[in-house]
């Protein structure tokens, strides 16, 4: 019997690469002689390089940047031949067919997980690292760059990106911001661009369509989750609405730019970086799906574990354990899908539409939630155990 392990990570627990190797150990304690093969699913946050970088036999170079609050991080940059990589995946993302291309996540720089609670405030925090860890891939000579930007903590545009590629933030007094982050952005008069460094194609993987401003743009949607109070969403939102004008007449680049789906982003990563470079966003688990081949690997199987930390009414737009179970519906495979914690409506609405699903989860409803990510582990394998004994 063949199984395909295909987990995405448990947010502040386990990594998406822990899930499946978890999966393969229990189901090998009840039979060594069942086949199974590890696929981690990553959204772009944690793991991103790593996982995409490994599975294309690349290499990694270790930089030092700053984190999200301004202290020095050690963090990989991920290199892969370009040779390395099928022919219709680098048409698909429009990059060079020789060469070498670079993998980083955006969360290795400003990541939210890295920060404690009490840490987490987009007033605060900058991209200024990710900015420093883009200007490093491209100096070590990449024809494109591959950038995972999920589960970051900033909501600054990419202005502190820029700021670490060279675009200048001034005040009236024309002193130099060298760590902007929106709670500077008030001092700042004047954006100048003259001494802009250059980048290689950059191809962001993004499953969000947001736009930057409004009810469904960054700091509406996204704020609160980075440690933004309700009651500064407004405050908030005018001051990427201001920074942006600073920025667009600064690129003479056109408003509307900021309405174009995915902008919103990443604390609006996608808007910075689109303002001077050519930038791409490409579909994150549409990247996934052919990077690690997975629907041959599905077509291969005979059972499909996949899942998450959650499974809401959120995964159904995209979110690769969904998406897993939408291919495995085409080739009529069964899904056993495992998540801490699963939303009734969303399991409804995702049965109605592919019957060959089944849903467990392993976290306890009279535990407090972090003992459940403290135990995790244990308590996957225990469940895992329970809903797979027909395979004895």
């Amino acid at each position: 019997m063949r199984v395909l392990a295909a987990f995405d990570k448990c947010k502040d627990s386990l990594t998406a690469g822990e899930i499946c190797a978890l999966a393969k150990k229990t189901i090998q304690e009840i039979s060594s002689t069942i086949d199974v093969q590890e696929v981690p699913i990553t959204d772009g946050g944690e793991g991103f390089a790593e996982l995409l970088t490994k599975c294309k036999s690349g290499d990694f170079h270790l930089t030092h940047v700053k984190d999200s609050l301004g202290r020095e991080v050690e963090v990989p940059i991920g290199l892969i031949p370009a040779s390395n990589v099928d022919a219709d995946l680098l048409t698909f993302m429009n990059l060079p067919k020789s060469g070498k291309l670079a993998v980083v996540e955006m969360s290795s720089a400003a990541g939210l997980s890295d920060l404690k609670m009490e840490e987490r405030d987009p007033w605060a925090t900058s991209s200024y690292g990710v900015g420093q860890l883009l200007l490093q891939a491209a100096e070590l000579g990449v024809v494109g760059i591959v950038l995972g930007i999920g589960g970051t903590s900033t909501n600054d545009m990419g202005v502190g990106a820029l700021s670490a590629l060279g675009v200048e933030f001034l005040t009236k007094e024309n002193d130099p911001i060298s760590f902007p982050n929106p709670r500077t952005w008030s001092k700042i008069d004047r954006v100048s661009i003259d001494n802009l460094y250059q980048l290689p194609p950059v191809r962001i993987a993004c499953d969000v369509n947001n736009p930057l401003l409004g009810e469904n743009g960054a700091t509406y949607q996204f704020g609160p989750q980075k440690g933004l109070s309700l009651d500064q969403k407004q405050e908030m939102e005018n001051a990427l609405e201001r920074m942006s004008e600073l920025l667009s007449s600064a690129f003479q680049k056109p408003y509307d730019l900021r309405e174009e789906p995915g902008t919103g982003a990443a604390g609006g990563m996608g808007y910075g970086l689109s303002l001077g470079y050519n930038v791409g966003f490409i579909p994150g688990f549409s990247l996934v799906k052919e990077w690690f081949e997975i629907e041959s690997k599905i077509k291969d199987a005979d059972l499909i574990l996949t899942g998450e930390g959650r499974f809401d009414k959120t995964s159904l737009h995209g979110k690769g354990p969904y998406e897993l179970i939408r291919i495995a519906s085409e080739f009529d495979k069964k899904v056993i899908l495992l998540a801490g914690s699963i939303d009734s409506e969303a399991v409804l609405a995702c049965k109605t539409r592919f019957p060959n699903v089944e849903f467990a989860s392993f976290g306890k409803e009279e535990l407090k939630l972090q003992e459940n990510l403290d135990r995790a582990a244990e308590f996957f394998q225990l469940t895992l155990n329970k809903i797979i004994s027909f395979l004895r």
